[in-house]
C-alpha cells in the first residue's frame, strides 16, 4: 500500500509595502541627526546658545567701545586746531550776554526753532569771549578772523544788546590781539588778517564792534548809522495834573532828575547841564574809539573831531561810507571767504575755517586738563534794578556773596553791577552782604558794567577797588521819593467816592494830601537816608565830608570822568589819546619785503550790484610799539616775561596751545602783588581821597586785580604772623608747593596764574538740591521730580538733535549760513527807567 503524499507547504505572505514609521530610512535621519549632533560646528553653535546673554553682552559691549574710540578720534580731528587756521564769528544779538541765565540751555534749545537750522545758538559770556580773544593773541595757528553781523538767518535766542560799556572791553581786548598778532605775524599774504562784514549795520554800536576789524565791508545797499548819541525826554507833569493826580516828590539834592518827570515839565537848569555833560562824554568815548579803528592816520583831537563831523551828515548808504573811509567797499559774505581760501581769489587752499564758539570751548577743555597754577576767582552778578526779584536780584546776591564767604576755595570775589539803583533798603541789605563777606577775610573787588549809579554805587563803597570802563554810567550820589496823591478830581471822572475810616496816622493813604507836619517828617527821612549814603562814600573811599557835595548831588558821569576826581589831566589825555600825532606814512604801506594782505573782490555800485571790480587798498593798521593798543589804554607796568614762549606752531594738539597761551607773560597774565595793574594807579590821595573809582577796566581786568589783592594781603597777613619765613615759604604756604614764581628785578615777586571764574550762587543741579532738603528732612513732591525728568529727558534730547545737526555742518556750524547783530537797538536799560529814559547807541 503505498504512503500519501505530504501536505502542501503555507504560503509564504508577500512583503509589505513600506510605510512611514520605524524602518531603515528613520534610521538614516537619526543617524544623520546624530552625526550633525555630534560635529564641531554643531556643538560651537549649542554653546553659543547656551552662552547668549554672555556673548551678547561682550559683542555690545565690544561694539560701544570701539564706537566711543571712533567717536573719541572723530572728535579729536574735529577739535585739531591745524596751522593757518581762520576762525569764523557769528556776531548776533543775544549771542554776547553778561552772565548766562539758569536754564538757558534748554531755553536756546527750544527758541532756536524760529532761526536756521544750519546754526544752531551759540552763546558766550563777556568774560568767555575776552577770554578767548586772549586765547588766540597766544596761538601762533589762528591767522585770521571773519566777523559775520548779518541779520540775516540767525538764531532765534532771547534778546540781548551789549552796550557801550561792554563793547569797549571787547574793543580793548580785539585791539590788543590785533597789534600782538601784527607784531608776530606782520601784515603780508601769510600775516594776520580781520575782517568784517554785515549786510547792512544796524546800530551804531554793531558798527562800532566792527570797526576794530582790520576791514569791514557792506553789501551795495547796506547802510552805516553813524548819527551819534541822543535822548527824548517825556514828562508827565500836565498828564498827572489833569488826571488829578498831585505828585510830592523829595529829592537830593539838584542833580537828582529822576523825579523831574513826573512834577514838571522839563529839566531843571542843573539836570539839564548834567545830563548834556553826560552824553556828550558818552558821545566823545564813542567817537574817539571809531576814529582810532578808522582814522588812525589823523591824529587823536583831530581823529575825533572828523568822526565827529560825519555823525553830523548821518546815516551812511554804502557808497557814501566808503568814500568818507567808514567801510573798505561793498562785497558779498561768500566773496569774503573766497579771499580767504581761494587761489585764484588770492586765498590760500591750505588754510582751514573753524567756529569761534568751537574753538573757545576747544581751548577752554583743554585747560580744563590743566591743574597747576590756576586761581578761582568767585564772581557774583547784580544786574538790573536793586530791589527786583530772580536770580540776578537782591536775595540771589546776598546768597552768593555768602556761598562765596564761606567758599574755602575762594579767597577773592568780583561783585560786577550793571544797575542803576533801586530801593534802599534793598541796597543797604546788599552793602551789608559785601561788609560781611570781607570780614572774612575775603578780597571784594567791584566791576562795573554799563551802569552802577545810585543804589548800585552805595553797594560798592566799602569794596577793596572798584573798577569801571570809560563809558560807565556812575554816581548818583543821592535819593530821591516820590509820593502822588490821588485828589478828588480823579475819582470824580471815574465816578467814584470813598469813606475811610483811620485809627491812626493818613500818612501812608495816597487819597489822603501830606499835612506840613507829615511833609516835614517826610523830607527828615529822606534828609537822613541822603546823609547816610554821603557818609559811607565818605568813610569807605577817604573822601573829606566838606567836598563830598561837590560829586554827590545825584550827579551822573562816565567812568572815565569819575577817573579824572584823582587823575592828573596828562595822564586822562593820554588815556584818550588826543594827543596822538597824525601818522606820517599811508597806512597801506607795509614794511619792506612784505605784498599786502589779500582783499576780497569789491562790488561797484556804480555799474552792476553783480559786477566784480577791484576793491582800493584796504584799511590796514599796523600800530607802532609806543602808540598804546586802545584809546582809553592805561600805561601798563614793565613785568617781564617769567616762563618763555612755548613754539608748538606745528603741534594739533590743543593742550599745549592752550598752555602757551596761559604761559604768555604779559602784564595782564601776571600777577604782580607790588604793581598795580593795568589800570590801576598810585594816586596821591588829596580832599577826595580815592575817588570815585580806582581805575579803568574790565571784568577780566578786576578778576587779575582781585587775585593780586588777594596774593598780597595773603602774604603780608603770613608774614606778619611768622615774621621769620620768607618770602618763598610765603608763598608756598599760601598758593601750595607748586606755585610758580620768580624774582623781578627789582626784587618784586613775579607769578603766572591762570584765573578763572567762579560763579556764586552756586548752580546747583536737581539731584543736590533734592539732597540738600532729604537731609533738612523736607518732603518730596512726586509731581515735581515727574516734571523735572520730563524736561531732563527734553533737554537730553534737544541736545542731541543740536549735537546732529552741528556735526552735519563743516566745523560746526559754518556751511552757508549768515549771522547777525542787533547791537544797541531800541531798548531802556533799568538806569535809564530810573535816570534818563531812552538814551540808546541808534
Amino acid at each position: 500500500m503505498s504512503n500519501p503524499p505530504p501536505p502542501p507547504a503555507p504560503a509564504v505572505p508577500p512583503p509589505r509595502p513600506p510605510t512611514g514609521g520605524a524602518g531603515p530610512s528613520a534610521s538614516s535621519g537619526q543617524g544623520r541627526y546624530r552625526r550633525l549632533a555630534a560635529s564641531r560646528p554643531f556643538r560651537i553653535a549649542a554653546t553659543g546658545w547656551a552662552w547668549k546673554r554672555v556673548i551678547l553682552l561682550g559683542v555690545g559691549t565690544t561694539y560701544g567701545l570701539v564706537e566711543w574710540q571712533r567717536n573719541k578720534i572723530k572728535a579729536a580731528r574735529r577739535d585739531a586746531v591745524k596751522d593757518k587756521t581762520w576762525l569764523h564769528w557769528k556776531i548776533y544779538d543775544g549771542g554776547i550776554v553778561e552772565a548766562k541765565s539758569t536754564g538757558s540751555s534748554l531755553n536756546y534749545l527750544l527758541t532756536s526753532s524760529g532761526g536756521t537750522p544750519e546754526e544752531p545758538p551759540r552763546v558766550m559770556t563777556l568774560f568767555e569771549v575776552i577770554r578767548a580773544i586772549k586765547f588766540i593773541e597766544a596761538d601762533p595757528r589762528i591767522r585770521g578772523i571773519i566777523a559775520d553781523f548779518s541779520a540775516t538767518s540767525i538764531p532765534a535766542v532771547p534778546s540781548y544788546s551789549l552796550g557801550l560799556a561792554q563793547l569797549e572791553e571787547i574793543q580793548d581786548a580785539l585791539l590788543e590781539l590785533r597789534r600782538t598778532k601784527q607784531e608776530k605775524l606782520g601784515t603780508g599774504p601769510d600775516g594776520w588778517r580781520s575782517v568784517a562784514w554785515t549786510d547792512s549795520f544796524n546800530s551804531q554800536g554793531q558798527f562800532l564792534f566792527a570797526s576794530c576789524f582790520d576791514e569791514v565791508y557792506t553789501q551795495p545797499t547796506g547802510e552805516v548809522p553813524l548819527v551819534g548819541i541822543g535822548t527824548t525826554q517825556p514828562f508827565f507833569g500836565r498828564l498827572l495834573n489833569w488826571l488829578g493826580i498831585r505828585v510830592h516828590a523829595e529829592a537830593r539834592s539838584e542833580y537828582k532828575s529822576f523825579v523831574q518827570p513826573y512834577i514838571d515839565e522839563k529839566l531843571t537848569e542843573p539836570q539839564r547841564e548834567n545830563q548834556k555833560e553826560l552824553i556828550n562824554d558818552l558821545n566823545d568815548n564813542l567817537m574817539t574809539y571809531i576814529a582810532r579803528n578808522r582814522f588812525p592816520d589823523e591824529g587823536g583831537q583831530a581823529g575825533l573831531d572828523k568822526v565827529k563831523e560825519l555823525s553830523q551828515v548821518g546815516p551812511f548808504t554804502n557808497a557814501r561810507a566808503v568814500k568818507e573811509g567808514l567801510l573798505d567797499g561793498a562785497t558779498y559774505r561768500q566773496d569774503i571767504l573766497d579771499s580767504v581760501f581761494e587761489e585764484d581769489k588770492g586765498g590760500d587752499s591750505e588754510r582751514t575755517l573753524m567756529g569761534f564758539y568751537h574753538y573757545a570751548k576747544v581751548m577752554e577743555k583743554a585747560v580744563e586738563k590743566t591743574k597747576t597754577g590756576v586761581i578761582d576767582v568767585g564772581v557774583v552778578y547784580l544786574l538790573g534794578t536793586i530791589g527786583d526779584s530772580g536770580e540776578f536780584g537782591t536775595a540771589a546776591v546776598v546768597k552768593g556773596l555768602k556761598e562765596a564767604g564761606d567758599d574755602e576755595t575762594i579767597g577773592a570775589v568780583v561783585l560786577r553791577i550793571d544797575s542803576g539803583g533801586g530801593g534802599v533798603v534793598e541796597s543797604d541789605t546788599i552793602w551789608a552782604a559785601v561788609r560781611d563777606l570781607r570780614a572774612k577775610g575775603k578780597v571784594c573787588v567791584a566791576s562795573f558794567a554799563n551802569a552802577s549809579a545810585s543804589g548800585g554805587y552805595l553797594v560798592s563803597t566799602h569794596v577793596d577797588a572798584i573798577l569801571a570802563a570809560p563809558s560807565t554810567i556812575t554816581g548818583s550820589i543821592g535819593v530821591a521819593s516820590l509820593r502822588p496823591t490821588f485828589l478828588p478830581a480823579f475819582f470824580d471822572r471815574l465816578k467814584i467816592t470813598l469813606d475811610s475810616y483811620y485809627s491812626g496816622t493818613r500818612a501812608q493813604d495816597v487819597t489822603h494830601e501830606l499835612t506840613p507836619a507829615e511833609l516835614a517828617r517826610h523830607a527828615e527821612s529822606v534828609d537822613g537816608m541822603y546823609d547816610d549814603f554821603k557818609n559811607r562814600v565818605c568813610e569807605g573811599r577817604g573822601i573829606h565830608p566838606e567836598v563830598i557835595d561837590k560829586i554827590a548831588g545825584g550827579r551822573v558821569m562816565t567812568g572815565l570822568k569819575a577817573f579824572s576826581l584823582n587823575a592828573p589831566e596828562s595822564l586822562i589825555r593820554q588815556i584818550k589819546g588826543l594827543d596822538t600825532p597824525a601818522r606820517k606814512k599811508p597806512l597801506a604801506e607795509v614794511t619792506s619785503g612784505e605784498e599786502s594782505a589779500p582783499k576780497a573782490d569789491s562790488v561797484d555800485v556804480a555799474t552792476s550790484p553783480i559786477e566784480e571790480g577791484e576793491l582800493k587798498v584796504p584799511n590796514v593798521v599796523t600800530i607802532s610799539e609806543d602808540q598804546e593798543t586802545s584809546p582809553f589804554a592805561p600805561p601798563e607796568p614793565s613785568i617781564p616775561s617769567v616762563l618763555p614762549v612755548l613754539e608748538h606752531a606745528e603741534s594739533l594738539d590743543p593742550e599745549a596751545h592752550a598752555s602757551e597761551a596761559l604761559a604768555t607773560a604779559t602784564p595782564e597774565d601776571l600777577n604782580a602783588p607790588t604793581t598795580p595793574p593795568s589800570g590801576i594807579y598810585p594816586i596821591v590821595l588829596g580832599p577826595f581821597g580815592r575817588g570815585l573809582i580806582d581805575g579803568i577796566g574790565g571784568i577780566r581786568d578786576a578778576a587779575i586785580y582781585s587775585t593780586e589783592l588777594f596774593i598780597a594781603n595773603g602774604l603780608a597777613g603770613y608774614k606778619e604772623d611768622h615774621p621769620e619765613a620768607t618770602d618763598d615759604e610765603a608763598i608756598a604756604t599760601l598758593l601750595g608747593p607748586n606755585s610758580t614764581f620768580e624774582r623781578g628785578p627789582n626784587g618784586e615777586t613775579l607769578m603766572q596764574v591762570d584765573v578763572r571764574l567762579k560763579r556764586f550762587p552756586a548752580q546747583k543741579s536737581f539731584w543736590a538740591q533734592l539732597g540738600e532738603a532729604t537731609k533738612r528732612g523736607d518732603s518730596i513732591d512726586p509731581a515735581a521730580v515727574a516734571h523735572y525728568l520730563k524736561v531732563s529727558a527734553a533737554q537730553y534730547l534737544l541736545r542731541v538733535a543740536a549735537g546732529v545737526v552741528s556735526s552735519e555742518m563743516e566745523d560746526l556750524g559754518l556751511g552757508n549760513a549768515r549771522a547777525g547783530l542787533g547791537l544797541g537797538s531800541a531798548r531802556q536799560k533799568s538806569w535809564m527807567r530810573a535816570e534818563w529814559k531812552g538814551l540808546n547807541l541808534r
